[in-house]
């Protein structure tokens, strides 16, 4: 038989190594690789690279196919944790996070009753809570005086009314009654936002709140 040469068995050894080759080549080949080292070689080379064994490429569709469910699985449980988060944060803002209701003449009233007792009326459309203080002797223009502090919180769900300036503002009316006892020792009420635990902590200071509180009612 006539030798065949190498480049034809080199052109031939990818259609050998998937086997779609006829089985006259195939023996053709098989002779030609028994006596060529170069050639051996180069099949060897190609078998590691190119070629996946049948029953290989099955495993290996479903290794890919598993681990791409796997990777969908975790997607799917950190989308629905990261909206359950955002819902549960968003909520709490709304309902829970309070900020202070600024200081108006429109939105504050406050005035001594026959029984001389202190009564705080609000004229917003709702309100989240009240802050008081009992009164405490201040410093006030060289004279001790009886002040108290107070202030109003809101929250998104709970906001003063947009309708201030309408004819029906009375309408939502609220009242706040202090205490009768300490309402006979307040010598002046002021507006103003205070934090309790800064002041504890030294951070703030009744005379520094005094200093940027509002006057709303005196003796």
């Amino acid at each position: 038989m006539k030798e065949i040469k190498c480049t034809i068995i080199q052109d031939l050894l990818p259609l050998y190594v998937d086997e779609v080759v006829s089985q006259d080549t195939k023996e053709m080949v098989d002779e030609h690789l028994q006596h060529c080292e170069k050639c051996q070689k180069e099949y060897d080379s190609m078998k590691q690279e190119l070629y996946i064994p049948a029953e290989n490429k099955i495993s290996l569709f479903k290794d890919i196919s598993k681990k791409w469910r796997k990777k969908k699985v975790i997607i799917s449980i950190t989308s629905v944790l990261l909206t359950a988060i955002i819902s549960l944060a968003v909520f709490s803002y709304v309902f829970y996070h309070e900020t202070v209701i600024p200081y108006s003449k429109d939105l504050f009233k406050i005035e001594r009753q026959n029984n001389n007792q202190l009564v705080f009326h609000y004229f917003g459309e709702s309100y989240a809570g009240v802050n008081e203080t009992h009164p405490m002797s201040l410093e006030i223009d060289g004279e001790k005086r009886n002040v108290s502090f107070i202030f109003y919180t809101k929250t998104v769900a709970k906001s003063p009314s947009r309708n201030l300036f309408n004819n029906e503002k009375g309408l939502n009316e609220q009242e706040y009654t202090f205490n009768l006892i300490e309402s006979e020792k307040i010598d002046a009420v002021y507006y103003v936002d205070f934090d309790v635990e800064k002041i504890t902590a030294g951070k703030d200071s009744w005379d520094s709140i005094l200093k940027r509180a509002v006057l709303i009612w005196e003796k």
